[in-house]
This record gives structure tokens, C-alpha cells and sequence, in this order.
């Protein structure tokens, strides 16, 4: 790895493979990508390790949340391809935000579209739970139903029930009566 300035602001040069940051790691500084492809994975090199998508559009941003909130890192960045990237503090990023407006503009629409995709996930995620919701009601429904007609058809093979009368209420009758028929 390669370190350059860019007045308060290093210029990193990363090789393929390089760990950029790691999640839960602390954080007081962000990226921004000049050339190359990163990846962010949830869980890096554990079973289950999840890639949550490849950044490569040069000028992209990583690492801001933890520069903003000063949280530990939410993921592990991980360079695809040799990389070269700016590193910006906490302490130079007014002065970055005042020297480099279009680069600030594409931080923000970097957040803006994560956002944008991270709404789709969750709009995604609802749907899916609402349809399994409604495939349990309907099972259950239909599990409801199949047992009713099985005790009917049991109740009509061993006894004469009366056509206007609930099979199970029969039952409920005959068992307390007669004691029970299974």
C-alpha cells in the first residue's frame, strides 16, 4: 500500500485483496474511491459472509457513516481490483466539503441512492412476510376445513347425524354423553 498527500487528505494506492477497514472496527475516517472496485460484506470470511454490493463508479464514497456518527464499521470493505482511493478525517472533512463541491455532490447522491435501495429491501422484505403471513392464514384455513370434512365424513360412515346439525357439535354431544369415539 502507497500513501500519497492531497494536502491534509491521503492518496491511497491498494492492491487487489487489500482490507480496506473491517466491520466493527473503530472509525474516524471515510473513502473516497478514484479507480477500481470495492466490495462491502456483512460477516467477511465467516460462513456467513453476505456481499452487500460492489462500489466502482469513480468519485463513489465508503465509510461515511462511521465518519458522521462515529460508530464502529457496519461492514468490511474489501478492494476487487487494485484501487486508488482518498482518505478524509473527521478533522479535514469541512475543508474537504469546501475544496471538492462535486465530489461532496456525489457523496450525497452516493447516500441518497443507498438509501433509495435500502427502502426497496426493507418495501421488499414486507411484501414477503405479508405473503407468508397470508399463505399460514390460508394452510391453517384450509387445515381448518380438511379436519371438518374428515370428521364429517367419519361421523356420516358410523352415525345417522341429522343434516341441519354441525358434525362437531354431534360430537361434542355424543362424547359428553357417551363417552368418546376416539
Amino acid at each position: 500500500m502507497q500513501t500519497a498527500k492531497n494536502g491534509e487528505n491521503p492518496i491511497l494506492e491498494l492492491p487487489k485483496g487489500t482490507v480496506i477497514y473491517e466491520q466493527g472496527a473503530p472509525c474516524s475516517t471515510m473513502f473516497l474511491l478514484r479507480s477500481g472496485t470495492v466490495a462491502l460484506f456483512l460477516n467477511y470470511h465467516t460462513p456467513q459472509q453476505f456481499q452487500l454490493f460492489e462500489i466502482s463508479l469513480p468519485g463513489s464514497s465508503l465509510g461515511e457513516m462511521g465518519l458522521f456518527e462515529a460508530d464502529p464499521r457496519n461492514a468490511t470493505a474489501v478492494a476487487l481490483t487494485d484501487c486508488t482511493m482518498v482518505e478524509i478525517s473527521q478533522h479535514s472533512f469541512p475543508a474537504f466539503i469546501e475544496e471538492h463541491p462535486e465530489e461532496t455532490r456525489q457523496m450525497i447522491l452516493d447516500l441518497s441512492q443507498r438509501y433509495k435501495m435500502a427502502l426497496q429491501e426493507v418495501k421488499n422484505a414486507h411484501l414477503i412476510i405479508q405473503e407468508s403471513l397470508e399463505a399460514l392464514k390460508e394452510a391453517d384455513h384450509n387445515k381448518k376445513d380438511s379436519l371438518k370434512d374428515r370428521i364429517k365424513k367419519i361421523s356420516d360412515f358410523l352415525l345417522d347425524i341429522p343434516d341441519d346439525v354441525p358434525p362437531e357439535l354431534y360430537l361434542s354431544f355424543n362424547s359428553r354423553f357417551h363417552g368418546t369415539m376416539f
